[in-house]
């Protein structure tokens, strides 16, 4: 019986209730319009409700212009934007300036019984998104490519000199060795803390420069019969310590866990 009653009263509610009721539509007084430079945005309103246009969190007002001032009051703080119509002929146009964009509105006053006008309207900025993803990106391999600052130079040596590198440095993330032209190169092994060798991934840096994919205390050069132990003297901050985790102090690697 219950179960009728209310299948009654559903039949019997007005269709926009009925979807309010059930949730399956959006209120139509809330609206969200992606954002485009080219295009005139339309707000209608009623006297006595005022509208409230979202922009893009940090966007920070400058100037407004209606083409009739007199018929609607407008006013703002941080990124939100208030519009009120306060003259029953009101049909009119608004530029509105901010310290990132431009707006441009078509204002219209609704005076039909029972209008339905829109309380807020929400800016979505997904060129801007994309715009801030590549920006990003160029800034990250901007900061890649430059050379560190401060790299740790502070290696000694001992063993079969004549295999040596004539310089050896690190940036926090790669150890580069450095070989004077036409030697022929010794095998570079990183050396733990229970003395086990072991080969790690490096690629060529330059001319005769060997850039092994590590940063560690100690390395062993190998070439035939010959050996030569390096040791990194700045190893766990005392020469150039490596906050930022990467070979750059301008990005800082994150590890989630």
């Amino acid at each position: 019986m219950h179960y009728r009653l209310a299948a009654i009263l559903l039949m019997c509610a007005s269709p926009s209730a009925l979807a309010q009721s059930l949730g399956a539509v959006q209120d139509p007084r809330i609206r969200y319009v992606d954002y485009d430079p080219n295009e005139v945005v339309t707000l209608e309103a009623v006297v006595g409700i005022v509208v409230h246009v979202v922009l893009e969190p940090g966007e920070t007002y400058l100037a407004h212009a209606f083409g009739d001032a007199k018929a609607w009051d407008l006013a703002y703080r941080q990124n939100h934007v208030f519009i009120k119509a306060i003259a029953t002929d009101a049909d009119s146009n608004l530029t509105l300036v901010t310290d990132r964009r431009s707006y441009h509105f078509a204002v219209k006053l609704l005076t039909e019984t029972g209008a339905v006008p829109v309380y807020e309207l929400a800016f979505r900025y997904r060129a801007a998104r994309k715009e801030v993803r590549s920006s990003r990106q160029a800034d990250l391999e901007e900061a890649f490519s430059r050379p560190p600052t401060h790299p740790n130079l502070l290696y000694s040596m001992s063993g079969d000199l004549d295999i040596a590198p004539t310089n050896c440095w690190d940036d926090g993330r790669f150890t580069s060795f450095k070989f004077a032209p036409e030697t022929d190169l010794p095998a570079i092994y990183l050396v733990d803390a229970d003395g086990k060798e072991s080969l790690v991934d490096h690629h060529m840096g330059g001319d005769e420069i060997v850039v092994v994919h590590a940063v560690g205390a100690r390395w062993v050069l190998r070439l035939g019969k010959r050996a030569l132990a390096i040791f990194n003297d700045g190893f766990g901050g005392l020469g150039r310590p490596n906050a930022s985790g990467t070979s750059t102090e301008d990005v800082t690697r994150i590890v989630w866990r």
